[in-house]
């Protein structure tokens, strides 16, 4: 017998004899039950989610405090219980003119730790994130300037 084949007849054997349980039916035995085991595998699993935040007030280069927002639950988490991540993003973006020809910077801090492992508890997680426009940007025109910050997570297992 080849190797193939003796592989083949030793699954056969195998999978014949994986039941759990058996039961018989005879003409004094009608019925019979027997137990029927499910096994399912739960993996971890999250849902990131952003709100898009439009900047209240006018920046103006000369005010000494530039502007500055905080974006309350501007990033949530959704994981199943016991699900492990990463959250990451950029501390700076810049924003633009529709046109292009004008652009400012923005610093962003976030109230999670980048690259720090949370475990999930089932519920969401709610992050917020603090928007500063530094004064000084003078060579700005006056139109509305718009930049995309990319939050990004990681599952840990």
């Amino acid at each position: 017998m080849n190797t193939k084949a003796a592989l083949l007849s030793a699954l056969m054997v195998l999978l014949s004899t994986a039941h759990a349980a058996t039961g018989s039916v005879t003409p004094t035995t009608i019925s019979n039950s027997v137990p029927l085991q499910v096994t399912v595998v739960a993996g971890a699993g999250c849902t990131l989610s952003t709100t898009d935040i439009t900047v209240s007030g006018t920046y103006l280069a000369s005010d000494p405090n530039g502007l500055t927002q905080t974006a309350t639950n501007a990033v949530s988490v959704l994981c199943t219980n016991g699900a492990q991540y990463q959250l990451s993003a950029p501390s700076s973006i810049p924003l633009f003119n529709t046109a292009n020809t004008s652009s400012l910077t923005a610093q962003l801090t976030y109230t999670f730790t980048s690259n720090s492992t949370i475990t999930s508890t089932g519920g969401t997680d709610y992050y917020n994130i603090d928007i500063t426009v530094p004064t000084g940007q003078t060579n700005v025109l006056p139109e509305t300037h718009t930049g995309n910050a990319y939050v990004s997570i990681t599952l840990m297992n």
